[in-house]
């Protein structure tokens, strides 16, 4: 549901607080609040069932493909990725509308570290889709394909370990139950005061769910996608590489900039304690939602773009099921 506007005016996550996802913040459910939820699941669900659709769609026609390239099996692993996310959105979903978690402690620590990793594998992913197109576009690749999806899964694993450390689940005196992250420890060997406890959980927020899911991704891929713009329909571009990563990245970065600026500001707002109304808190969360929602639509631009650019795929999936009737059709005149 939408967040309410009368109460606790701080951006602080609460224990209810939900990374993925702030239309269940509230403990209190009122009838235009629970209308409000509903249109969210709506939303997210029809954007979800879309890009299974598509998405499924785009691989079944690189199915059809007998010369397939990196990049092409990349583009797949976004899909796989996605469907991770989709199933931390349902997991969210099928909680209690006060985010209360009745799971144990070690299916907490899992919880996170799939809320932090997703999104750091997805940018990992983007990182290597960028340089690999520019790697094969000068020089012929070196190592192999399965090397390099290792080593990024071996890096977004130790980047989410932190997640793991420091989840927990906090149980109240109501017996309210909620993974949440405690960074307390490191406050305290910061020789933070209590009150500013806080500033390090905004912090480590910042730097997740922001600064290496997009900031610096961006800064990582600016270069090399200037340098491939010039390469577009050249011999280095045969095979559609450079086109398809060009497409790709730009529009991951535009999907997704609302979304990291929105968390952006909220966690700078957090850290500096800068008092904000209840009306201000209402309007980041609403935003927050909402741009986390215009980011999902890259998952559904993403193959229809490769559809668009790499149109010979769909006439061989067609041909492909007409030889199979047409197979059939033999058979049966035989018959």
């Amino acid at each position: 549901m939408l967040p309410q506007m009368s109460g606790n005016t701080s951006l602080v996550p609460g224990p209810d607080y939900s990374l993925t996802l702030h239309v269940l913040e509230s403990k209190n459910v009122s009838p235009p609040q629970g209308s409000s939820s509903t249109v969210w699941l709506v939303l997210f669900f029809l954007v979800i069932f879309l890009s299974v659709v598509v998405n499924t769609v785009y691989v079944a026609t690189l199915l059809c493909r007998r010369n397939l390239t990196l990049t092409h099996l990349i583009l797949c692993f976004f899909f796989f990725i996605n469907l991770v996310d989709y199933g931390l959105l349902m997991f969210e979903f099928s909680l209690s509308p006060s985010n209360q978690y009745p799971y144990s402690d070690g299916s907490c620590s899992f919880y996170q570290f799939l809320l932090h990793g997703i999104p750091l594998l997805s940018s990992g992913t983007l990182v290597l889709l960028v340089y690999q197109a520019y790697s094969s576009s000068s020089c012929p690749p070196h190592s192999s394909p399965f090397l390099k999806l290792s080593i990024l899964l071996i890096t977004m694993t130790i980047l989410s370990i932190p997640s793991i450390l420091y989840s927990r689940l906090a149980v109240y005196p109501s017996t309210a139950r909620y993974c949440v992250m405690d960074l307390s420890s490191l406050s305290d060997w910061a020789g933070m005061d209590t009150g500013r406890q806080h500033a390090v959980t905004a912090i480590f927020f910042l730097i997740y769910k922001s600064v290496l899911t997009y900031w610096l991704p961006l800064t990582l891929v600016i270069f090399p996608i200037l340098r491939m713009v010039k390469m577009v329909n050249t011999m280095a571009d045969n095979q559609l590489t450079i086109s398809l990563t060009i497409a790709v990245t730009i529009s991951f970065l535009v999907f997704n900039l609302p979304l990291a600026t929105i968390v952006l500001v909220r966690q700078l707002i957090t850290t500096l304690s800068i008092p904000v109304s209840s009306t201000t808190t209402w309007i980041i969360h609403v935003l927050h939602s909402l741009f986390l929602l215009i980011s999902f639509f890259f998952h559904i631009f993403r193959p229809l773009v490769c559809l668009v650019l790499d149109q010979d795929n769909l006439p061989n999936l067609c041909r492909r099921r007409y030889r199979r009737v047409e197979k059939i059709g033999q058979e049966t005149d035989q018959v």
